[in-house]
């Protein structure tokens, strides 16, 4: 059984004095014991009998007391912990210790408060095939292989990434990197910002909405309309590369996306020919 409460100890003491000040003529097992036979119970005069009804209906009473205290006291002692778990609830701090995960394109590390998975190769589908993924992958430094067979043989592969700037052209800093990016091979950055519930790419922005902090900005890219769909993302504005790299092999490739005022883009809000700038944002 187990060990009652403060609270509960107290009301049953409480229980005790109000049977004994109420019972001074009435046997005492009539009012304690629910099982006791009726004939010796039968001497007892009709108010000791009242008595002994009011008594039995205060102890109902009280004991769904001690159990509602005890629901509170339990309530309390989980809010006491949550406190000193830095007042999150155990699902909220599942959501945050499980954070968010972005891939930073054109680095090799993470801005900030952000932890690096690893940094990898970006690639994707040969950029003028009709078929394959239309999303670009940060691949791993070290791959890990299961059952294969040699050579070319299941009609999906994957590629490296180039960048594809026009000399002259790019509004790329070159921070990172003084040559032409043109043809040169496109690292990546997986990372991940534990305390963080929601992320997003913003085209067209440099900074992010109130509330939300900035991982990086850059500028739009995605592959030539001339070539198969790729998605876009958002390469980091001071990219870095993979060194010795550019030899124009082609694979999946990075264009820089500019704004074309012919097909329904609201102008003068977008420039014609200006490149599009773009966000990266937690929260």
């Amino acid at each position: 059984m187990a060990t009652p409460t403060a609270p509960s100890v107290f009301l049953l003491a409480f229980l005790h004095v109000i049977i004994a000040q109420s019972t001074t003529s009435t046997d005492s097992r009539c009012v304690y014991s629910f099982n006791v036979p009726a004939s010796d119970c039968s001497s007892q005069t009709p108010d000791s009998n009242v008595e002994v009804q009011v008594v039995k209906s205060l102890a109902v009473g009280l004991q769904a007391q001690v159990k509602q205290l005890a629901r509170e006291l339990k309530d309390l002692r989980a809010e006491l912990a949550t406190l000193k778990t830095g007042g999150a609830t155990s699902n909220e701090r599942k959501e945050t210790t499980g954070g968010v995960v972005y891939v930073r394109w054109g680095r090799k590390t993470c801005h900030g408060n952000a932890t690096l998975l690893y940094w990898g190769y970006a690639g994707g589908t040969y950029c003028n095939t009709k078929g394959g993924g239309t999303n670009y992958q940060c691949l791993h430094r070290d791959p890990q292989w299961g059952k294969h067979t040699d050579g070319l043989n299941s009609g999906a592969y994957m590629h490296g990434a180039e960048y594809q700037t026009s000399p002259g052209n790019s509004p790329f800093l070159k921070t990172n990197f003084a040559g032409s990016l043109d043809h040169v091979d496109v690292p990546c950055a997986v990372c991940h910002v534990p305390e963080r519930q929601a992320k997003v790419m913003i085209p067209a922005r440099k900074e992010c909405p109130n509330e939300w902090t900035r991982e990086y900005h850059g500028y739009l890219v995605t592959n030539a309309e001339s070539y198969s769909r790729t998605t876009f993302e958002c390469m980091d504005e001071a990219p870095e590369v993979l060194e010795g790299t550019g030899r124009d092999e082609n694979g999946a490739l990075f264009y820089i996306v500019e704004a074309d005022c012919s097909h329904s883009l609201p102008c003068p809000n977008y420039v014609n020919g200006w490149a599009l700038t773009c966000v990266v944002c937690t929260k």
